[in-house]
């Protein structure tokens, strides 16, 4: 069996080189791309952290003791001026002051302290369009205060992972930024724009952390922050400021700001590595499998790819470890492209199942290029088929699979509000109207707010806001108590703190489900593996969900939990849909109680200071406040979950028929047609994926197939171009053996493969031949016979091949060649009649040469030219061919050139040839008419003109020819 040829695998390389490129220019699988980033950071494992950063953390410890939070505003007076006092390099707080408090002498305490302090900066999220903050009231207050303003903001990949820190944020510098710059021992410089990847150090509690409340009671070694970057921030749960990184799924943002900082202060050692090295990555990887396959084989060529992936993944990591970010997909989607298609590159000439192959294939092609044809496409598909299920079964593009029921909810659009329910939202204004509360707020002001909803003839209230302890005004919660008491059976709690037993506790005391007490749920969610909230829990340790209770009480019937399949979020639409009312309306009775009245009211928090927001299936690139999404379960519940994941059997027959689609067609039909039905069945799985939410609320897998489906696409249109590539390489290999060079690519152009047949069409068949040469070569060593006859050769087939023929055999010494054939061409006697001039011609430089070579006095040689139809083309067997023009027209052109023989003419022209002459001829003779062997009629001859001597003598010669023929 012999290995590919070299276009082939050529072909494969460059293809598999575009599809890297393609990934790499398109960003496809960039969540793949990311989580490849997230594993380096795993096999890199923890670092030491920058001994320039320090944490000050405001932990559930801390927090326990203050009885509340937000701190009052006096205790991050008396941490700032500690932490100045023991000679901090710059504080980086990562606390928003943006609002007034409840108290005005706290408020002035911690704007002192910040005058008092040298290098403070402050961090917000809320920036305006134009960069400018309300930190301590912005304008007056910030100028006075003399901090530093910044942006806490932190940018989320797609799939909600932290991965790099900005430098600004509508031209306001980032916390971290703006620190760093601030610190006297800096003398870096930072870019003002863009992005820059973090050098996560490890997980939380890597860097050094002091608790707030020692650094506040000044109980903290001061050499410990003496020069450095000091972060404080809220690391408790209550806090709500946690982010996923690709070293911890849990990290409080105060660890995030000082990863961040520690990165720029570094330089930021991490870097995308530039566009020539992932180019380079790309073809190396395109490359090696194809030329390892040309001078190894097969098998060799996929062991070298797998080694080379191998390498390539560790070097990545190599690299990595040293601070270049590599990027992955790319090299490694054309590593799998390379691995695919090599070895459809050669299908030996006998396969298995060759049978089957054949009658499979496409129609009118030869058997070999079926076989080829139905074995890749087959194979392919299956090949992709099976990959895909994997894909399916091990969750690996889960990510991707979930953003597709992201975009099912954008084409569904918004259904509008909910009726049947109301939010009372503790939003900004219930921060800025008189009292301009704190949070948490008295409870007092919860107590009001039941009893005015209660009043109003709220049907349920949901009361998403957490009592677990009490507070320190034992009045206040009593006052709560007992309107929640007096809500009975019409109101239910929540919590997010479930003990393992199913225990929780309500105003500091133990509490279980059963037990006399409020009825309390669970309200937190889970999340999908991008950090989205898209489905409901069925309980916490036994303690069921706020929205099943919820709607058990609306309904006053039982509600059956959801379950795995089932658990999906109906969300009536993006954030803000929803009727809503501010607590403090609610809270001081200052609303209509007909909006409310025989309604579910959700009470839960919206503001950006509680940080209760979470991105959904329908928040897009914004986020969903927590209450709103209790409310679309809510509503899910009472519909009895009308969403549902589809059945497996589903799935998986989705991903078999997008697999097959495009390749079965293929078999048969063109690429075009085959890449049209495949195209058209990703766009059944989409409208019809629409129509299966939409109607029946089934969520089936579109990801998957859809992968499937592409990939069966590219590997379609691969295999025809592939094949049709082989084929041009072996019509390449037949034809240029005996076409001339500067027509091989127009008969590739016009051939639909090579394939025994042929066709009619008229031309002018040549046959020469050497005279004496046989008698000759007997009296010779071989070598120098076969230089003779290789110089000879090489002469004469340039002459035919300059003129455009076609040369068909060599014969020992004699040739055969035709002209006009397997291109038409209406000049074929003219070039003919020309190229038997020009070997004329040569043969005195090659008698020339003889004589040179001491071997020979000269010979002469034999010419016969006739023109007429010919049947051209190849004829032979499947595991040979060989091209060949036949019929009466080649049997009279081969008698004519035996005709010369014993005659002083080297050339004879058959009149057919003289007649079909397009252009005018002055030295052409007429030799006389002359009987041929196998023909009827005679056949009148023409010659060059030669010497009057030799001219004479022509008609008795002509007519003795036929005694002469061999």
């Amino acid at each position: 069996m012999r290995r590919p040829g070299g276009m082939a695998l050529v072909a494969i390389a460059l293809i598999a080189a575009t599809v890297g490129f393609v990934f790499h220019g398109t960003g496809w699988l960039g969540g793949a791309e990311r989580a490849s980033v997230d594993t380096r950071f795993s096999i890199r494992g923890e670092r030491e952290a920058s001994k320039d950063v320090v944490i000050v953390a405001m932990d559930d410890a801390t927090l326990k003791a203050a009885g509340r939070y937000p701190l009052d505003r006096r205790s991050h007076a008396r941490v700032i001026r500690n932490l100045t006092k023991a000679g901090a390099g710059v504080l980086a707080y990562d606390v928003q002051f943006t609002e007034e408090s409840d108290n005005p002498d706290s408020d002035n305490a911690l704007i002192e302290a910040v005058a008092d302090s040298p290098r403070v900066v402050l961090a917000t999220t809320e920036v305006a369009d134009d960069g400018t903050t309300q930190i301590f009231g912005g304008g007056h207050g910030i100028a006075y205060s003399g901090a530093t303003e910044s942006a806490s903001l932190l940018p989320a990949d797609g799939d909600g992972v932290l991965r790099q820190m900005s430098m600004n944020i509508k031209g306001l510098p980032t916390l971290s930024v703006a620190a760093v710059r601030a610190l006297p021992s800096f003398r870096g410089l930072i870019a003002s724009d863009g992005r820059r990847p973090v050098d996560w150090a490890g997980p939380a509690g890597t860097f050094r952390q002091l608790r707030f409340s020692d650094v506040e009671r000044n109980a903290f070694p001061a050499a410990d922050v003496r020069g450095k970057l000091v972060v404080v921030g809220a690391t408790a749960q209550a806090g709500k400021d946690f982010h996923r990184t690709p070293v911890d799924d849990h990290m409080p943002g105060p660890e995030a700001t000082a990863n961040a900082a520690a990165t720029a202060l570094a330089g930021f050692p991490l870097q995308a590595s530039g566009w020539w090295l992932d180019a380079l990555a790309i073809l190396a990887l395109a490359l090696v499998v194809p030329l390892v396959c040309r001078w190894f084989g097969t098998m060799p060529a996929v062991i070298a790819g797998v080694l080379a992936v191998a390498v390539f993944l560790l070097v990545a990591q190599v690299l990595f470890n040293r601070g270049t970010i590599v990027s992955v997909v790319p090299p490694l989607a054309a590593a799998a492209a390379a691995l695919v298609l090599t070895p459809f590159a050669h299908v030996p000439s006998r396969v298995p199942l060759g049978g089957p192959l054949e009658r499979l294939g496409p129609r009118g092609a030869n058997p070999r290029t079926r076989r080829l044809v139905a074995g890749s496409l087959l194979g392919a598909a299956a090949l992709i088929v099976g990959l895909v299920l994997v894909l399916q079964a091990t969750h690996a593009l889960e990510r991707l699979e979930l953003s597709t029921v992201n975009y099912r909810f954008d084409v569904r659009g918004s259904e509008g509000p909910d009726e049947e329910q109301v939010l009372v939202a503790i939003d900004e204004y219930t921060y800025t109207a008189p009292p301009k509360p704190t949070w948490p707020f008295d409870r007092h002001d919860h107590a009001d707010a039941i009893r005015n909803l209660l009043d109003a003839g709220a049907k349920v209230i949901a009361y998403d806001v957490q009592f677990s302890e009490r507070s320190d005004d034992k009045r206040a919660d009593a006052a709560l108590e007992a309107a929640i008491e007096a809500a009975r059976g019409k109101i239910v709690l929540a919590t997010t703190e479930v003990r393992a037993d199913g225990s929780y506790e309500v105003f500091g005391n133990p509490h279980r489900r059963g037990q006399p007490g409020p009825l309390m749920s669970f309200s937190g969610f889970p999340t999908d593996d991008d950090a989205k909230i898209r489905r409901v829990s069925r309980d916490k340790d036994g303690l069921p969900s706020l929205s099943v209770e919820v709607a058990r009480l609306a309904s006053g019937r039982p509600v059956t939990p959801p379950t795995a399949e089932d658990n999906w979020i109906d969300f009536p639409g993006p954030p803000e849909t929803r009727r809503t009312i501010s607590f403090a309306k609610v809270r001081d009775g200052l609303f209509d109680p007909s909006v409310v009245r025989g309604k579910i009211v959700m009470v839960g928090a919206t503001a950006n200071v509680n940080q209760d927001r979470h991105s959904t299936s329908t928040s897009g690139n914004t986020l969903m406040a927590g209450p709103e999404i209790h409310m679309a379960a809510v509503r899910t519940a009472l519909e009895g979950y009308p969403l549902r994941s589809g059945p497996g059997w589903l799935n998986v027959l989705a991903v078999v028929l997008l697999g097959l689609l495009a390749p079965i067609a293929g078999l048969r039909l063109r690429v075009g047609p085959a890449l049209a039905i495949g195209a058209a069945g990703i766009g059944v799985l989409l409208v019809g994926s629409q129509v299966l939410f939409q109607s029946e609320g089934v969520i089936n897998h579109v990801a998957y197939p859809f992968i499937a489906g592409l990939a069966a696409m590219l590997v379609t249109g691969i295999v025809h171009g592939l094949t049709t590539a082989l084929e041009r390489e072996q019509a390449r290999d037949a034809f240029a053996r005996f076409v001339p060079e500067a027509v091989v690519d127009q008969v590739l152009a016009d051939a639909d493969g090579v394939r025994l047949g042929g066709v009619r069409g008229e031309a002018t068949v040549m046959f020469s031949d050497l005279r004496g040469f046989t008698s000759f070569s007997e009296t010779l060593e071989p070598e120098r016979v076969i230089e003779a006859l290789n110089k000879y050769l090489t002469e004469m087939s340039e002459a035919i091949l300059d003129h455009g023929g076609t040369l068909v055999a060599y014969m020992g010494d004699g040739i055969m060649a035709v002209f006009g054939a397997p291109l038409k061409a209406a000049d074929h006697a003219d070039r003919a009649l020309d190229a038997a001039r020009d070997m004329l011609s040569r043969m005195d430089g090659f008698n020339g040469w003889l004589r040179e070579q001491g071997l020979h006095d000269g010979f002469k040689m034999g010419i016969g030219l006739n023109s007429g139809p010919v049947m051209s083309g190849n004829v032979g067997s499947e595991r040979r061919l060989e091209y060949t023009a036949l019929g009466d027209t080649t049997n009279t052109a081969a008698r004519l050139e035996g005709m010369t023989k014993g005659t002083p003419h080297q050339l004879y022209v058959a009149d057919s040839t003289k007649q079909a002459l397009t252009r005018p001829v002055d030295d052409l003779v007429e030799v006389g008419e002359a009987e041929v062997r196998g023909r009827k009629a005679k056949v009148k001859l023409w010659s060059l003109r030669e010497s009057a001597a030799l001219a004479a003598e022509e008609p008795e010669l002509a007519a003795n020819a036929t005694q002469r023929e061999p």
